[in-house]
């Protein structure tokens, strides 16, 4: 039976931004695990385009999904983005930070839910798996105090770590000062420059089950 990759989550997932010819985020990691074990990985994908960490917390909570899951070696999480988007349209009408505020809260408790989620789905299973979260970039890094909020959240973020199997890809500080080269036409989803720094990151914090 071959190892199981299992990607969730939104459109960082999906590939949006990404050309027709050219790897995504998921391909290139898939490609990174196979060239590391040697071995041909089975992939499923589970994510969706605008999900907020409230939606990927429904899929992952679907019964195909959690059996799947269950069953992966190897397991990536990107969520949050559309959250804070949809917090800071409010913002910028209003002024008002608050809705970002709740935003960084409700995404957090959204993910601790997530790896909680996927340690029961695993507690049947004697054998090892890892969990990769990635966390945010900044689009709108041209506007002032989004660094400083995303920097903030980022931080809360790496708390996930406290669960043996989870690692956090630093994906902001990667695309912190080259956000124009890496991000697609729509200034929002990477490129395919992009999507290869976001792969390069997270296998960079190791492949294997150490």
């Amino acid at each position: 039976m071959r190892p199981l990759y299992v990607a969730i989550g939104d459109s960082l997932t999906v590939g949006i931004g990404s050309t027709f010819f050219q790897p995504n985020f998921v391909k290139l990691y898939h490609r990174d695990l196979e060239a590391y074990y040697r071995t041909q990985i089975e992939q499923r994908v589970y994510a969706k385009n605008g999900a907020t960490t409230e939606g990927i917390r429904h899929i992952l909570a679907q019964p195909e999904v959690a059996e799947a899951v269950a069953n992966a070696s190897f397991i990536t999480l990107t969520g949050g983005g559309n959250d804070f988007l949809k917090a800071g349209r409010k913002w910028m009408r209003t002024g008002d930070s608050s809705p970002i505020i709740e935003a960084a809260e409700q995404s957090m408790i959204h993910f601790d839910q997530m790896i909680r989620f996927i340690d029961s789905f695993h507690a049947n299973n004697p054998n090892p798996f890892i969990v990769r979260v990635l966390n945010l970039y900044n689009p709108l890094f041209y506007i002032p105090n989004t660094n400083h909020w995303l920097e903030e959240y980022n931080k809360q973020l790496n708390d996930l770590e406290r669960y043996p199997f989870v690692r956090v890809a630093d994906i902001y500080r990667a695309f912190s000062g080259h956000e124009p080269q890496l991000l697609s036409f729509d200034r929002i989803h990477p490129n395919p420059i992009g999507y290869r720094v976001m792969a390069q990151v997270t296998a960079h914090l190791g492949l294997s089950f150490q």
